[in-house]
């Protein structure tokens, strides 16, 4: 498979022009992340929202005040974090060719098996914790996922299994042929903090079923 490795959001923006199935923007972890986002992990969370490509770094900061501690928010890294995640959304309008996308952000991932998610691109960002598991074609056996085999099964060569390095932007395809990955098991026994972009009608879709089962 091929892995199309961007120099910047801007070449990140040209993946859904491309016939990649991965794309991958490494970056560097920033001075006092690690220190923050310790700090920050401490109490579980998870937000989801509607996010505009006009007023991404609005709908953010609105969506997360209620939920994260004062002295979270008056460090001076979380001013420097949001307008990171302002400019990955914009930049997932883009590929998505969207004005607006499906934001979810939170400690708890639950993702155990090896499978493909069925919308156009995902985004994927972990800012603490390890990063997403994920498995070439040419190490998995592609028909024992699609007949519900087990781990074990679904990995034909555990030598191939790679993992989405932290800070590390990544975009990927779904359906039939997307990716396939999963939430390793660092981060289904700890907490860690993911970001997750999908198009807006997934999250719309996602959003009504979770009204329709509280109510």
């Amino acid at each position: 498979m091929s892995v199309y490795q961007a120099n910047s959001l801007q070449e990140l923006e040209q993946f859904s022009q491309r016939t990649d199935q991965l794309a991958v923007l490494p970056r560097d972890v920033p001075e006092n992340a690690d220190a923050f986002f310790e700090k920050l992990i401490t109490t579980p969370f998870g937000v989801n929202a509607k996010v505009h490509k006009s007023t991404a770094l609005d709908d953010i900061a609105k969506t997360l005040a209620p939920v994260l501690p004062g002295e979270v928010m008056a460090d001076p890294f979380y001013l420097f974090w949001l307008d990171d995640m302002a400019a990955i959304c914009k930049t997932f309008c883009v590929i998505e060719n969207s004005p607006s996308i499906g934001f979810w952000l939170g400690t708890e991932r639950g993702c155990r098996r090896f499978h493909v998610d069925y919308v156009p691109h995902r985004l994927l960002v972990t800012y603490a914790g390890e990063g997403t598991e994920w498995l070439p074609d040419d190490g998995a056996d592609r028909t024992a996922f699609a007949n519900g085999a087990p781990n074990e099964k679904i990995v034909k060569n555990p030598k191939s299994l790679k993992h989405m390095n932290v800070w590390d932007i990544a975009v990927f395809r779904g359906g039939a042929g997307g990716l396939l990955h999963r939430t390793p098991d660092s981060a289904l026994n700890a907490p860690s903090l993911l970001l997750r972009l999908d198009s807006v009608s997934f999250w719309e879709r996602v959003t009504l079923r979770e009204q329709s089962l509280a109510g």
